[in-house]
């Protein structure tokens, strides 16, 4: 959060938020991200190992686009990642409303 306030930061088109962030609390950092308009157009993935169906829904509640299980391997990840970007890119090239882009992977 330190780095997105800083007003001289670009602001990514993607970010990808851990949900056990240590000293902090990620719905809190997801809660920052949606009250300030310079990241409207921002999509933000959270990951995590194992995360429960209420937990999973509470991230999405909080405004998150994405909710990904965090595979075991660099294949699988290679493999998500890419999903999710080819997606967001859809979005961004046919002029789709991103605060409707959820996704679970």
């Amino acid at each position: 959060m330190n780095f997105l306030n800083n007003e001289d930061a670009l602001i990514p088109e993607i970010l990808f938020m851990k949900y056990n962030i240590p000293k902090e609390n990620s719905l809190k950092c997801l809660e920052e991200i949606k009250i300030d308009f310079r990241f409207d157009q921002m999509v933000n993935v959270i990951y995590s190992d194992e995360l429960s169906a209420g937990e999973e829904e509470e991230i999405f509640v909080m405004g998150a686009n994405v909710f990904m299980k965090k595979p075991d391997n660099y294949a699988d990840m290679k493999k998500i990642l890419s999903e999710i970007i080819t997606i967001n890119w859809q979005y961004h090239t046919s002029g789709l409303n991103k605060n409707n882009f959820i996704m679970k992977v």
